[in-house]
């Protein structure tokens, strides 16, 4: 590759998002949750006052896709969403949204350290931080 496209940063970090996403897909097929629809239980677990809009912020996704991702949980009998107003839902966890996270915690937790296995914790910190700093220049733009 010899052209302008493999200097590009967002395509070297949307082409290593699109190889971790495949696996963790993989990783939570067994589970029958996509992992969208996990991270989103996850901010519902331990994130307050939980609301679609909050959710697609914490994503950087659109309330469309949230609202898509939250119909789907719902129809599996993940969440709740109790309705404050007509414009506003409270969403919480039902047992069975607890237990599906639980169930997949250790899978989860093997990935996400397995994404780390060969670098230093300086260089985490570094990539974590860089990739904080492509984030805000983009919101910036």
């Amino acid at each position: 590759m010899a052209y302008e496209l493999e200097k590009s940063l967002g395509f070297k970090i949307n082409q290593t998002a699109n190889k971790i996403n495949n696996k963790y897909t993989q990783v939570l097929h067994t589970f029958d949750i996509a992992p969208e629809q996990r991270a989103t239980l996850e901010i519902i677990k331990y994130e307050e006052d939980v609301n679609q809009t909050k959710i697609a912020n914490i994503l950087g996704k659109d309330k469309t896709t949230i609202s898509r991702t939250l119909a789907t949980l719902e129809k599996k009998g993940f969440i709740l969403k109790k309705q404050i107003d007509k414009r506003t839902n409270l969403i919480e966890l039902t047992k069975l949204g607890d237990e599906i996270l639980e169930k997949s915690a250790n899978q989860v937790k093997e990935f996400r350290d397995s994404l780390f296995s060969n670098l230093e914790d300086t260089e985490v910190t570094i990539l974590i931080n860089l990739l904080e700093k492509v984030t805000s220049n983009v919101e910036e733009l």
